[in-house]
């Protein structure tokens, strides 16, 4: 018996209006006089649902009544775009999915909206007692791809103004309200779909929104089987603007309407049940743990994920069942913002062409083989690289011993041997410095003529700019070496971190000045000495911590060797009258972990010599009050900026 069908995904748009809704309060035009039902759109927010299980888009001020129209009787995670009132306000009204179903539920979006919920409903995530209910639920912070439904959800970063809002792909489904620009790496991750809701709030240019004409441009480029337009103001009646489109040559671009209902299919599942055997595999399950403040997308990544160290491996996995692969080639070290822009292409792209979307990168890089004297140090380790392959979207990872005969395969064997035998390529996505084989005889130009030869495509992506620089490994290390962590964080789009055991040290911390856990790093690559503001992650906890790290040769006590000293901030120092006893305490109340992961945010100030630990001590003092005035200052701002936006919304 073959296969039973995969259900497919049920989409119903909920609201389809403006921030004010249509018709709008007081207006007396044709359209909010209008008595076609189509022109009444309450505000934007759309229902997926599939196998008995559903998901909203935004909690919009007319959540209730749109969950009552829709007979919601049940909900299994929300999906957040951003923190405007009119995407948030009906948060409230979760509250009976919570009785009734006995669970939180999971809260999906950016750490700027997060700040802006937890503003606005303060009473869920105060923990104060009450005597009323409150909506239950888990925040879930996003930065790659993560399941729900049994279905791949992308994030796509689009920008509303000066605001970072999200969109969301899902199968072969894109949802994109309230956005007036989108990147290029936005945009390929939005090939190849058969449904594209999207903004188009009037024919009017707006500094916030889509209209009419800059959507149906989108269109042109995204080539979606049909669109719909949705966030719809008062100017755009339903009829006659949909027949406006069809004579203007669009006749698959309608107006969205409330209580739309139309379904997707769906063709890559995610669940355990559909997902392929692990042979000549192993599971890399690289758990990130992380704060409700910056927690890793690592914890909503898909489940199906495997690493290989052949290219042989890789086709003994997926060969067995037809598939190919879209592919990303390169050293990937840190997986900065230019990389990023090329996996997640290849993750979309991969999708579009039901293929595996893996990298293929190589350990010990191809530098450290032929030219060791010359090789730099590595910012990430390739499990920081294995857990971005996976955070960004992909399925798969090969990881080939970089040897002297691998070295000698000519650019055409490279590609005859592994590129199309083993790994089965469709498309190719590279930088376009990109060179390959012996003695770096192929670049982008020969990989194209390759490509043209045998069929496979091949993209060469532009490099990512920064305020003027091309974001490039080579640039984040000079950064790092410098201690300037803040802008190599900037160019990363994350924290530089360093992971590592705890190892004993010499104790001098707790006999003089302040406990720290002493980390024996993986990474050969070290920021420059001095005191850094940091974030730790303990092994076993799922939170991160507020930090102080030091990274020097504790001259003060004729330190000989090099140590890297994280003190946690909410952890009680001793104190010149009670050394034993708080010791004794700390010991009671921390069991040092085993391991543990440093995000440096910021540098403080250069290693000194002190006169003695008590000068020693008040500096120190100095720095963690430093830290905790910095950590402040970043929750104000972010406040305050979401507060400006949301005041400016439209």
């Amino acid at each position: 018996m073959g296969k039973m069908p995969r259900a497919p995904l049920k989409i119903t748009v909920l609201g389809s209006g403006t921030s004010m809704g249509v018709p709008t309060l007081g207006c007396p035009c044709r359209v909010c006089g209008s008595t076609d039902s189509h022109d009444k759109r309450l505000r934007p927010s759309i229902l997926l649902s599939r196998n008995g299980r559903n998901v909203v888009i935004d909690t919009t001020p007319d959540f209730r009544q749109q969950a009552m129209r829709a007979g919601l009787d049940r909900l299994d995670a929300i999906l957040l775009t951003h923190g405007h009132a009119d995407h948030v306000l009906g948060f409230d009204d979760i509250r009976p999915y919570n009785i009734r179903q006995r669970a939180a539920l999971p809260v999906y979006s950016n750490e700027d909206t997060f700040q802006i919920i937890r503003r606005i409903f303060a009473y869920v995530f105060d923990d104060k007692p009450t005597l009323s209910t409150v909506p239950s639920v888990t925040l879930n912070p996003v930065e790659g791809a993560f399941e729900l439904l049994g279905i791949l959800f992308i994030p796509v970063p689009l920008l509303h103004g000066d605001m970072n809002v999200l969109g969301f792909r899902f199968g072969r489904a894109a949802y994109l309200t309230d956005f007036s620009a989108m990147s290029d790496s936005s945009m390929a991750l939005l090939q190849g779909l058969d449904e594209l809701i999207l903004d188009a709030l009037r024919d009017i240019p707006h500094p916030m929104h889509q209209t009419v004409d800059s959507a149906l441009a989108l269109i042109e480029k995204l080539k979606p089987r049909r669109a719909w337009f949705t966030h719809i103001a008062h100017d755009l009646p339903h009829a006659e603007t949909n027949e406006r489109l069809a004579k203007m040559g669009f006749p698959h671009v309608q107006l969205a309407y409330d209580g739309l209902q139309f379904e997707v299919r769906v063709d890559a599942p995610v669940d355990a049940n559909d997902a392929a055997p692990h042979d000549a595999a192993h599971d890399t399950s690289h758990d990130r743990k992380s704060s409700p403040e910056n927690r890793s997308a690592a914890n909503v990544q898909p489940p199906r994920f495997a690493t290989f160290t052949s290219s042989e491996a890789w086709a003994s996995r997926f060969g067995k069942f037809d598939q190919s692969s879209v592919l990303a080639i390169g050293s990937f070290d840190g997986i900065h913002l230019g990389h990023q822009a090329i996996l997640r292409s290849v993750a979309a792209r991969a999708r579009a062409l039901n293929a595996v979307p893996t990298a293929l990168t190589f350990d010990p890089s191809p530098r450290a083989v032929l030219r060791p004297d010359t090789a730099p140090s590595q910012i990430s380790t390739i499990a920081q690289r294995i857990a971005g392959f996976r955070a960004l979207g992909l399925e798969a990872a090969v990881v080939l011993p970089f040897t002297l005969d691998l070295s000698r395969l000519t650019p055409e064997e490279f590609v005859q041997q592994i590129l199309l035998r083993n790994l089965r390529t469709r498309a190719l996505f590279v930088g376009e410095n990109f060179r390959f084989g012996h003695k770096q005889a192929g670049d982008v130009n020969l990989l194209r003529r390759l490509g043209a030869e045998h069929g496979f495509e091949v993209v060469i992506l532009p490099p990512v700019i920064y305020r003027g620089e091309v974001v490039s490994s080579t640039l984040i290390r000079k950064e790092i070496a410098d201690g300037d962590v803040s802008r190599a964080a900037r160019l990363l789009g994350r924290q530089f971190v360093l992971t590592g055991e705890v190892v004993s040290g010499t104790g001098t911390g707790h006999r003089f000045t302040f406990p720290t856990l002493n980390l024996a790093p993986e990474q050969s690559l070290l920021p420059r000495r001095g005191v850094y503001i940091t974030r730790t992650c303990l092994e076993g906890e799922q939170f991160s911590r507020r930090s102080v790290t030091n990274i020097g040769m504790r001259p003060t006590f004729n330190g000989s060797a090099l140590s890297i000293e994280t003190h946690l901030l909410d952890v009680t120092p001793p104190s010149n009258q009670a050394q034993e006893f708080v010791r004794s305490q700390h010991a009671a109340t921390f069991a040092p972990p085993k391991r543990i992961e440093v995000r440096f945010w910021q540098r403080l100030r250069d290693e000194k010599k002190f006169t003695g630990p008590e000068e020693l001590r008040a500096q120190i003092a100095r720095d963690i009050a430093a830290a905790h005035r910095f950590f402040s200052r970043l929750r104000r701002f972010r406040s305050l900026r979401n507060a400006s936006l949301s005041a400016s919304r439209s």
